[in-house]
């Protein structure tokens, strides 16, 4: 008596099971919706000069603020108003916006402004001088002459059109 071949089970088909997989990734969807870090952009409009301006008018008084490694210092585009070193490794900032206040208040029909950044300055700290004398808020205009109409965060408006541009 010989050995049988062995038969073989019949094949089941193969099914996919979707229904797991969509678990899966229903879970994972959820979890990364839940740990996604949602950021808000703020866009800063700058007016730049166009080519078809014409002949640029000089204004009686121009702010310029240097940002330096050192300090900041304040000019009026000739000589300069202030020099503010660095306290404690920041800027100082509040002094910044008292002195943009103290000259909006000599110069209230000025709005325009330039910011002046040295190469070794990091570019936050760009950000943070013009945030100090775009605005103020309502006691500090009040106190150095001059009154607007608070934005929606009881801001007044000092400066607002600011260039920025490369310190000599």
């Amino acid at each position: 008596m010989g050995l049988m071949p062995r038969r073989k089970p019949p094949a089941k088909p193969v099914e996919l099971m979707l229904v797991p997989m969509i678990d899966i990734f229903s879970v994972m969807i959820t979890f990364l919706l839940m740990t996604a870090v949602f950021s808000r952009i703020s866009i800063i409009q700058l007016d730049l000069p166009s080519a078809a301006a014409g002949e640029p008018v000089e204004p009686t008084f121009r702010l310029e603020v240097m940002v330096r490694k050192e300090g900041l210092e304040l000019t009026n585009g000739q000589e300069t108003i202030a020099v503010l070193p660095q306290e404690n490794g920041a800027y100082p900032l509040q002094q910044l916006t008292l002195m943009a206040a103290n000259l909006k208040g000599q110069h209230v029909d000025v709005d325009t402004a330039s910011v002046l950044m040295a190469p070794d300055v990091e570019y936050d700290h760009l950000v943070q001088v013009m945030d100090a004398i775009r605005s103020t808020d309502q006691p500090t205009a009040e106190a150095n002459g001059f009154t607007a109409t608070p934005d929606e965060r009881g801001r007044i408006s000092m400066f607002p059109k600011i260039a920025v541009g490369d310190a000599p």
